[in-house]
């Protein structure tokens, strides 16, 4: 049931926020639409090959996720389900892995084949959860539970 929880927050929002270790050790956060693979666990988006996220996931695949939405209520707050989650973070270059993880993700954002650039300039990056944290405030406020893949 909670990996279900899971999955429905995944499937349900477009925006994820992703945190990876830059060269001096420091986290970096930032928001990236993505796609969900085959489970709940796996997680795709694209970006420019000349992004600082390539390089640190290059040097360092550990990466940290955030999946929720704002809320314009206390009464929103309190049906707010959301994941956060710990893993790895694998960069996809070759041109067919590539043009896989576009066509995925053009699937769910169509607006997205009007990025600026070639499709060679852009790399794929996977996301392997391995631990993740639901949190479901309809349960109580600040409810957590911990899955782990």
């Amino acid at each position: 049931m909670l990996k279900e929880k899971a999955r429905k927050v995944v499937e349900s929002h477009n925006l994820m926020h992703i945190a990876t270790v830059d060269l001096n050790g420091f986290p970096k956060a930032r928001g990236v639409d993505y796609v969900m693979g085959e489970n709940e666990n796996e997680l795709y988006f694209i970006t420019h090959k000349m992004t600082n996220k390539v390089n640190e996931i290059k040097n360092n695949p550990n990466v940290s996720v955030v999946i929720d939405h704002d809320c314009q209520s206390f009464e929103d707050l309190l049906k707010l389900v959301y994941i956060k989650g710990t893993g790895k973070a694998e960069v996809i270059e070759d041109p067919e892995g590539v043009m896989k993880v576009f066509g995925m993700i053009l699937q769910k954002f169509l607006y997205l084949k009007n990025l600026p650039g070639e499709p060679t300039d852009f790399v794929g990056i996977k996301v392997t959860l391995k631990e993740v944290y639901v949190t479901d405030n309809t349960v109580s406020f600040g409810h957590t539970e911990k899955v782990e893949y």
